[in-house]
Formats: structure tokens, C-alpha cells, sequence
């Protein structure tokens, strides 16, 4: 059986309520050893530390760990700069902490989300600062950070060149050309590849994963969203994964077990668990 390590999962959410525990049990039953839950806002951040917390221990479940952040969709109208902005990242700082000693992984997922026609620049120079503002607490920790990018491809590489370079992280959900890929990667990064690269309509993901190092690729649900084929319209989960293993090792023309085993253990190196 291969070994799965999801890389980015939000298993708060409300749609796993009814069996979030049974869920769990399954997916370890079914190669599933790691899982990154991942916090887009305080709110969710803390609900994802809370989830990890929980069920660390319990038989038969994934070992999981968290990371704190928000999605650039979810930051406050206000400035990291001012009173209150301090005083929030203050609050996001102290929930990578279990008994004064840091417990999160990484600082995710941040970055810049330019969809819709209702965003304005002012939003984007928001996004921006509080973008560097996570990176700065991500320095701070020693931690890798999880980067959120949406129709935002040159001003996210851009200030992540300027502020993260030589950091450790992962490009989560990546849509760009294979040549940006390749540039993160130059500076340290890795590239998060989930359900997208088995669309038919995939096919930018799949040049990118043929293009780039295995060593530079891991893998991630971002559930419930993007359900991989045979799956794609449904909730997701981390045994899912296996699909986009299989892909994966299929472009790459490799073995699907040794190709899991590479990719598990990127996960380990870019989330310092080794």
C-alpha cells in the first residue's frame, strides 16, 4: 500500500461534522499517514489546531499537524500596521504555540487572491501587506510558509522573492506556467499538485509536474475542494490522493509506489518533520 501525505486539508469545515472521526479511521485504513490541516483565518486556524489536537492519539487515525494563517480572502479591512493589526497577528502568532513552545508547522496559508471584479487596489495593497506581515512572523518561528496565489502570479513571486527567498515552502494549489514553477523552486520552494492534474482540462498542472523534479512536488486535497477524477464534483478526502499519485507517476513514467515514496517524504523536508 503507498503511503499518502496530505500536504493541505481544511477538516473543520462543516461538511465533515456528521463523521469527521469515521473519516478519519478510513483514510488511515486506506495509506493515509500525514495531514496537514491547514488555518485560512484565525477562526479556522484555531479550529484546525483544535481538530489536530484531538485526534493526535486516537488509534487508527492520520497523524495530523496544523499550520495558522489567513487566505488573502479572509484578511482584515484593517492594516497588520495599525493597533488592531498588531494586536491580531499577536493572537495568530500565539496559536502556533501549545504550552509556550511552538506546535504549528507552518504559516498558511497567506498570499494574494486578485479573483473577482470587485477587488480593488487598495485590496491588493492590503493583501500585500498583510501577506509580508505572515512572512515576517514566519521568519520570526523558523517556520516554512504555505502560499496561497490566485490570478496573482507576478506580484505573489515577486514578493516572495523579496521577502521569503531561501525559505522553505509550498506554492499551494499551483496554476502558473512550468517556468514559475521552476523559479519557486530555485528559491527553495515546493510545488503543491492536488485533484486539478487528473482534469481533463488540466493540462498546464500536467506540463508543470513533467517538467519540474519530483523532489520539488507535493501532494495536497485542499478538501473539501477539488476532488481529483473519478471523484471531481464531490467532497474530498485524503485517500483521494492516490489518484494524483497515480497521475503523477504517470507523467513522470515511474513506479506509483516509489513515486509515493518520494513524494512523502518531500513533505517531511518542507515541513521539517524528518
Amino acid at each position: 500500500m503507498i503511503r499518502i501525505f496530505d500536504t493541505h486539508a481544511h477538516y473543520s469545515d462543516v461538511i465533515y461534522d456528521n463523521d469527521r472521526y469515521e473519516l478519519f479511521k478510513k483514510m488511515s485504513d486506506e495509506g493515509v499517514k500525514s495531514v496537514t490541516l491547514i488555518g485560512a483565518s484565525l477562526v479556522e486556524s484555531k479550529n484546525e489546531k483544535a481538530i489536530a489536537l484531538k485526534y493526535n492519539g486516537k488509534e487508527n487515525v492520520p497523524m495530523f499537524y496544523y499550520t495558522v494563517g489567513d487566505h488573502p480572502d479572509e484578511i482584515q479591512k484593517f492594516s497588520p500596521y495599525s493597533e488592531e493589526g498588531i494586536k491580531y497577528l499577536n493572537e495568530l502568532e500565539e496559536l502556533t504555540k501549545v504550552d509556550g513552545k511552538i506546535n504549528a508547522i507552518a504559516i498558511g496559508e497567506i498570499g494574494l487572491d486578485y479573483y473577482g471584479d470587485f477587488k480593488t487596489e487598495k485590496d491588493y495593497k492590503n493583501q500585500a501587506d498583510w501577506f509580508v506581515a505572515e512572512i515576517n512572523i514566519a521568519k520570526k518561528l523558523g517556520l516554512p510558509i504555505v502560499v496561497h496565489s490566485r490570478d496573482a502570479c507576478k506580484d505573489t513571486f515577486d514578493i516572495v522573492k523579496e521577502h521569503a527567498n531561501g525559505m522553505k515552502g509550498i506554492i499551494h494549489c499551483f496554476s502558473y506556467e512550468k517556468e514559475i514553477a521552476l523559479d519557486y523552486i530555485k528559491m527553495g520552494y515546493h510545488i503543491g499538485v492536488g485533484g486539478v492534474v487528473t482534469f481533463k482540462n488540466g493540462r498546464k498542472l500536467k506540463d508543470v509536474v513533467e517538467a519540474i523534479p519530483l523532489e520539488s512536488i507535493v501532494t495536497e486535497t485542499d478538501a473539501p475542494w477539488l476532488s481529483p477524477v473519478p471523484y471531481r464534483g464531490k467532497r474530498n478526502e485524503s485517500t483521494f490522493i492516490q489518484y494524483v499519485i497515480e497521475e503523477i507517476a504517470k507523467i513522470k513514467n515511474m513506479n506509483v509506489e516509489v513515486v509515493s515514496e518520494i513524494l512523502y517524504n518531500n513533505a517531511l523536508d518542507v515541513y521539517n518533520l524528518h
